[in-house]
């Protein structure tokens, strides 16, 4: 007889594909804006390791892309109505707020995510070192690029000088 596992599934199904399963965002959205509100969540989703989501990080990132895709379609409907784009302006910014805390909630979370003592030996210090010999390669190899460029133009024939030309003296110093 199996026994029925507790926690969380070892595979766990993309997000994608659960918001499709459950959302009825065909019946919310046009097409252009059910493409529009997929490839937000998908730009989203980018951000993120898929395997550490939780549902109230899911939840919010699709109201941040459900948000966004309102504000847009208020945006439209307004447009050449200066009474519509007053009222829509006002929802615009509610949605914002809205779309901020958001944002905020999923910062937070991701934030206390991350394990401390694994980045504890990298400071900024670490990354202003990293900085400076990038530059000071970047440096080298030009500066040894404009040597060779020197070289070749010293090479030249076309550096003959003055020496040449008809009634020039050579003065000899003593």
């Amino acid at each position: 007889m199996l026994k029925a596992k507790r926690g969380r599934p070892k595979k766990v199904p993309k997000f994608k594909d659960l918001l499709r399963k459950t959302i009825p965002a065909s019946d919310i959205f046009d097409e252009s804006e059910l493409a529009t509100y997929e490839a937000l969540v998908g730009i989203y989703l980018k951000d993120f390791d898929e395997a550490q989501l939780t549902a109230n990080d899911m939840d919010d990132i699709m109201s941040i892309a459900m948000t966004r895709v309102l504000e847009i379609r208020l945006l439209r409907a307004s447009k050449g109505d200066p009474t519509m784009q007053i009222d829509a302006s006002a929802a615009i910014e509610k949605l914002r707020k809205q779309t901020e805390k958001l944002k905020d909630n999923l910062a937070a979370r991701r934030k206390d995510r991350i394990d401390p003592k694994k980045y504890s030996g990298f400071s900024i210090v670490d990354m202003a070192i990293s900085f400076d010999m990038d530059k000071k390669r970047e440096m080298m190899e030009r500066a040894s690029k404009m040597a060779i460029g020197e070289e070749e133009v010293k090479k030249s024939e076309l550096l003959v000088g003055n020496s040449n030309d008809e009634g020039v003296d050579v003065i000899e110093e003593e």
